[in-house]
């Protein structure tokens, strides 16, 4: 995992706190973007929390705080890793961290979180050919919704890597929107580049007001 990318279970209290606190609403993420695409447009304080990979960690302490307070969350799976380890990031000499079961992935599913695909096996997509890149796309979403009984809506590309050519590929492939790494709100944004706002350890109280800020500012 990238330095810095961790963020402790108290800390995670604490900005979910923080938000809710302060009128914040937590929303699927496919509502905010159904919403920001028709006359209906999210309001301004509406949020949605998103996990890539599928990590065990977030099913042993985000999604009990998640449930804790009745809200809910996206979670983008690597769906050739379930049940492994995270081979994409220790290869190169990262942390090893194991990644839900099937089991879990349809437990959070059927508890009301959201699953959506990361992959098959997290690689950047831009290098791959056509077939190659097809497999990642479909074959990912087919797993996921053989294991949670769902249609999956959701995409996430992996390092936020993608061009035209990807964003065609996952539209036909049936997802209905998919999110990037760029710093952003869904205002105005295209269905298939959703941006987010990363959200790290050192984002809480009014920093992470300020990320927010900026995230609105660059979305105008």
């Amino acid at each position: 995992m990238v330095a810095g990318q961790y963020i402790l279970p108290q800390l995670f209290r604490s900005q979910l706190n923080y938000l809710l606190r302060r009128g914040w609403q937590c929303a699927p993420l496919s509502s905010i973007v159904e919403k920001s695409q028709s006359e209906k447009h999210p309001s301004s304080n509406e949020f949605a929390i998103t996990f890539d990979d599928g990590y065990s960690s977030v099913y042993k302490y985000a999604v009990p705080e998640i449930c804790r307070r009745k809200i809910t969350a996206t979670v983008f799976v690597v769906a050739g890793a379930i049940g492994r380890i995270n081979e994409w990031d220790y290869k190169i000499g990262d942390r090893q961290e194991s990644i839900m079961s099937a089991q879990q992935v349809r437990e959070i599913s059927d508890i009301g979180l959201e699953i959506g695909s990361h992959t098959l096996t997290h690689p950047h997509l831009t290098s791959l050919d056509d077939q190659a890149l097809n497999r990642e796309l479909i074959d990912s979403k087919h797993k996921l919704e053989d294991i949670i009984g769902k249609e999956v809506i959701g995409f996430s590309y992996p390092y936020g890597d993608y061009d035209e050519r990807v964003i065609a590929a996952t539209a036909a492939a049936g997802y209905k929107y998919a999110v990037s790494t760029k710093l952003g709100t869904t205002a105005r944004a295209n269905v298939y580049e959703i941006p987010r706002v990363n959200v790290r350890w050192s984002a809480v109280g009014q920093l992470l007001m300020r990320k927010i800020a900026r995230a609105r500012q660059i979305s105008e």
